[in-house]
């Protein structure tokens, strides 16, 4: 019975160190283009929940998400509609540390959501120092956009509110060359 006990524990910490990876911080901008995520360097904490909801490889889903700035270290956490854990994923300037419960295919990678929200939150000189020669991420009135060396749009970012010291939430992002969209809701009554 206790050899059983250990095996069975065994397997099941296997299991569960198989779904938390830590990698390095890293993000796919297009298919080809792999850069290193900037340091979180803000000088104010930052707390919305939100709803998302995702149009991706002709599907459409619904995800809650907690995200988290403290100490200049992000955290995201997804939800399902009912409340079940999907993923978390936690981003200290260095390291990339995700645990992925569960497995939806009509969403983009934990890594790509969280990619999405630093593009959205964090100042653009932030972001100078990682992108490629060439890319440019310009503010203008109510967007963001994320261009590359050719000036063709990769991704760009829409808001309720121009630019400011603050950080502005987000309500809509679409990334061209992945093909998805993802409308924000804040859920936050603040």
């Amino acid at each position: 019975m206790k050899r059983f006990t250990i095996l069975i524990l065994f397997l099941l910490t296997m299991l569960v160190s198989a779904c938390a990876t830590k990698t390095q911080s890293e993000a796919w901008l297009t298919k080809e283009v792999k850069i290193n995520l900037p340091m979180i360097n803000l000088k104010q904490n930052y707390h919305d929940q939100q709803l998302l909801k995702f149009k991706y490889n002709d599907q459409e889903n619904s995800i809650i998400t907690l995200v988290d700035v403290n100490d200049n270290q992000l955290k995201v956490v997804g939800l399902s509609a009912l409340g079940i854990r999907l993923f978390e994923i936690e981003y200290n300037g260095e390291l990339i540390n995700s645990k992925n419960n569960i497995f939806v295919k009509e969403l983009p990678p934990p890594e790509q959501v969280l990619s999405d929200i630093m593009l959205s939150i964090l100042p653009i000189s932030e972001w100078q120092t990682v992108l490629p020669q060439g890319w440019q991420l310009v503010d203008r009135d109510l967007h963001r956009t994320l261009s590359d060396d050719k000036q063709q749009i990769i991704v760009d970012i829409t808001y309720t509110e121009k630019a400011s010291e603050h950080i502005r939430k987000p309500i809509q992002i679409e990334h061209h060359i992945f093909g998805y969209q993802i409308t924000i809701q804040s859920m936050d009554t603040n």
